[in-house]
């Protein structure tokens, strides 16, 4: 093996940590979204060539600062998309973080000073921002003036950024005086897609419940 060869297997293996690390850094405490990539798509979900070309357009997606929201049932395959396109855009080494709401309202709940306006600048700057679960956060007037500190920040930077959320359109667009604000500004930057199969969740479990159950009551122990 040549020098040259020798050259690129290094540089290639220290690209692939990496892009480990970022990935790492992008999911936090969610590790298992690491998995979600395009290649898992097993058909179940149609938006995902939707999603696809999201990422295959992102220069322009990022230069107009659009983004997505994903609505729809619970179980649906939002988070998932979302983390696909966050692992796709990993491989380009773009800046993204993936964080649920309510994840984000605890930490700032225990900061102040200026660890709170580092975590900020964070979901602030980076290349894109995936803000998971929208609305399902405790409505107080603080968890509400969080939110909107997070969507506003995120919105004046001009930066994209996909939100995913379990309410419906009408409920994101008829939202009451408290919400109104947080809404208009997710609506006015993110494409809306709906996400309204049946729930993959549900499926999954059902599945593995019914693995087990073989399992439990076969004689040899083993499945089929």
């Amino acid at each position: 093996m040549d020098r040259e060869e020798l050259l690129r297997q290094a540089m290639e293996k220290e690209r692939e940590n990496r892009i480990y690390q970022k990935r790492k850094r992008v999911f936090g405490s969610a590790h298992g979204l690491m998995d979600c990539t395009f290649d898992k798509d097993n058909g179940s979900t149609p938006q995902l060539e939707y999603v696809r070309r999201y990422v295959e357009h992102w220069p322009e997606m990022r230069k107009e600062n659009m983004g997505l929201l994903f609505w729809g049932p619970a179980g649906t395959g939002k988070t998932f998309a979302a983390a696909c396109i966050a692992n796709a855009l990993v491989e380009r080494e773009v800046g993204v973080r993936l964080i649920t709401l309510g994840e984000a309202l605890l930490n700032l709940y225990g900061m102040s000073g200026e660890e709170r306006i580092g975590y900020l600048e964070v979901l602030t700057t980076c290349g894109l921002l995936i803000l998971d679960d929208f609305g399902v956060e405790r409505r107080t007037p603080y968890a509400r003036e969080q939110v909107y500190e997070i969507i506003n920040r995120r919105y004046l930077s001009g930066r994209p950024m996909i939100v995913t959320t379990n309410l419906t359109l009408e409920e994101l667009k008829h939202a009451d005086r408290d919400d109104e604000r947080i809404h208009d500004r997710v609506l006015e930057r993110c494409v809306p897609v709906c996400f309204n199969g049946p729930s993959l969740r549900r499926e999954n479990a059902a599945r593995k419940i019914r693995r087990a159950r073989a399992l439990l009551e076969s004689q040899d122990g083993r499945l089929d």
